[in-house]
């Protein structure tokens, strides 16, 4: 009886056991978690949520809607006889600014002063482009094109502008103080200039002339630009010296370095034969033979030439005479016999 039960009871834990491994599921060796693509997914879910956009592309998003409400309310202000001239002129100006801003963006990397300088820049051009748009007087027949060209003008000054500092502050760096002072004052002249020479196209569409003595400063301060850059120029050729030395130097050592080229040389005693001249229609460009004189000696045969020995002498030193052929004659009496 005892053995019985214990026989029963041994059943029901067995059984028990194998229900209990049969609900539980488990990973079996042949199925490995694939991590790489858990991975791989993950990076690309954060990769879009991690990148933020720039202060500077934030800040300009932030002038274009300001700038664009400004524009709306010289809507309001302004003649809005020729809408179709100036609604195309803005947005065409909406479009100059976003190729600038995205341009701008990918070169603001480069130093750290070109974020701010590019961004007033392009902010300049919006809001005077803007004013000129819709505070030009109308003209059946030259709206358009004064606005064309003022806008050529803007820009094209503007950016000439943003250009011309930004070669000079790459120019000065790790150089002379003097280089970076003088490129600095140069860059500050040049920004006053573009302003004096293009803030007018706005001013005098507010029916505001312009005194002579504006004029005057604004060719002034050109000049004064002009002046600077050459002083920068020279600065720069001067302490650039030592650079091009060591550049010149690195190629004279390359140069010296290289393989001279093989030029094949005539055997000792043996004049170099000269090359004929390359002649590319023989036959049209050769001179007719001469006629053969009876009075020239008839060449001798060539023979194979051996290495050069001494001309032959009598026994008291006298040379023998030479043969029509140019070779020694032996037959001559006293002479010595010739070499075997």
């Amino acid at each position: 009886m005892p053995a019985r039960i214990s026989s029963v009871y041994v059943a029901f834990v067995r059984g028990t056991r194998e229900t209990r491994d049969m609900s539980t599921p488990t990973a079996g060796p042949d199925q490995p978690v694939d991590t790489a693509s858990h991975a791989n997914a993950a990076a690309s879910t954060g990769s879009g949520s991690t990148r933020k956009l720039s202060t500077f592309l934030k800040i300009s998003i932030i002038l274009l809607a300001a700038l664009t409400v400004a524009s709306i309310s010289l809507l309001f202000i302004g003649d809005f006889q020729g809408k179709f001239e100036r609604v195309f002129a803005t947005f065409f100006v909406f479009a100059v600014f976003v190729g600038l801003t995205a341009l701008d963006t990918r070169r603001e990397l480069k130093s750290e002063w070109y974020a701010p300088v590019a961004l007033i820049a392009n902010s300049y051009i919006l809001a005077l482009l803007l004013i000129v748009t819709w505070m030009t007087p109308y003209d059946p027949f030259g709206l358009g094109w004064a606005l064309l060209w003022k806008g050529i003008v803007v820009v094209g000054v503007t950016r000439l502008v943003l250009l011309c500092c930004q070669g000079l502050l790459s120019m000065s760096e790790g150089k002379a103080e003097s280089i970076g002072r003088f490129s600095f004052v140069t860059s500050m002249l040049a920004v006053l200039s573009g302003i004096l020479f293009t803030a007018p196209i706005a001013i005098e569409t507010f029916n505001i002339t312009i005194p002579e003595l504006y004029w005057k400063i604004a060719v002034a301060t050109l000049i004064l630009t002009a002046l600077g850059l050459a002083i920068t120029l020279l600065l720069r050729w001067f302490y650039g010296a030592p650079d091009r030395e060591s550049a010149r130097a690195a190629a004279d050592a390359r140069r010296a370095m290289m393989p001279a080229p093989y030029r094949g040389q005539a055997p000792i005693g043996q004049p170099a034969t000269p090359q004929p001249p390359f002649v590319q229609n023989p036959q049209a460009q050769a001179p007719a033979p001469a006629p053969a004189s009876a009075s020239a000696p008839a060449p001798a045969p060539q023979t194979k030439q051996g290495p050069l020995l001494p001309w032959p002498t009598f026994i008291d030193g006298r040379p023998i005479p030479a043969r029509p052929d140019g070779q020694p004659d032996f037959s001559v009496p006293g002479a010595p016999l010739p070499p075997q």
